[in-house]
């Protein structure tokens, strides 16, 4: 089971260069059950979306052994 949950997150409305496609997104710092926190930018933001600091997020691990942290 995954306890990754959202310690705390910012939506980002501004960017530059080739980033702008990507606003807005979502940074965060994750928590995970045994209270390692960590960085991310999360996947899968819609703007009508809530977030809520405790939310659970899905975790995929890609096969280059990176992961994707998703809404």
């Amino acid at each position: 089971m995954n306890n990754t949950r959202i310690y705390t997150f910012s939506v980002l409305y501004t960017s530059f260069g080739e980033f702008n496609k990507d606003v807005p997104y979502v940074a965060a710092i994750l928590e995970q059950e045994d209270g390692l926190r960590f960085p991310v930018r999360l996947s899968g933001y819609n703007p009508n979306q809530e977030i809520k600091i405790g939310q659970t997020v899905k975790i995929q691990k890609n096969q280059d052994g990176t992961c994707d942290y998703m809404l």
